[in-house]
């Protein structure tokens, strides 16, 4: 307590030098700026990282929110592409690459469908490329049919492609 008393000594010497209107104008700027100084330092650092925090947990909450049926529809698809793709499981592939080029646009620009021991060798000629990935994606995901081995070439049309396609099954 001594230590502090002599620190303010000088403090209060000139204080009491001042005039009592004066000392009053002194006390209260003091005292604002203390309170200024505590909003400053502490308070407003403290509420405002609170604030940040709490948007943080509630962006956090949405986001698991979503995932969590985002989780729950996947299993769901999951189970039913499962159970589709093991309906077609007796099924050759060439009828269901058949089948598939017809939704898809292609079947038109396939010249030939050969059976061979590791699948079906497709052969195109002048498909638009887009068309041909679409057809290969709804084999792969409707009926579990991959293209193992594919080799497109350019065609003198724009956007159009010969290409010769192996399918198989995944396992």
């Amino acid at each position: 307590m001594k230590a502090l008393d002599d620190l303010l000594a000088p403090a209060t010497q000139w204080l009491n030098t001042l005039d009592q209107r004066e000392k009053y104008i002194v006390i209260g700027g003091a005292i604002s700026l203390a309170i200024m100084l505590f909003y400053l330092i502490i308070w407003e650092p403290i509420t405002s990282q609170y604030e940040q925090q709490k948007l943080h947990l509630d962006s956090q909450r949405q986001l698991y929110s979503w995932m969590k049926n985002a989780s729950a529809e996947i299993r769901s698809l999951k189970s039913t592409g499962g159970n589709n793709i093991a309906k077609y499981r007796n099924q050759s592939i060439a009828s269901l690459a058949d089948r598939s080029a017809i939704t898809s646009g292609i079947k038109s620009y396939i010249e030939k469908i050969d059976q061979s021991k590791k699948g079906v060798k497709v052969n195109i000629k002048a498909a638009n490329f887009d068309q041909i990935i679409t057809w290969l994606t709804n084999l792969e995901n409707k009926y579990g049919i991959i293209a193992s081995k594919v080799k497109v070439e350019t065609t003198k049309t724009k956007g159009a492609v010969d290409a010769q396609i192996t399918l198989e099954r995944t396992s």
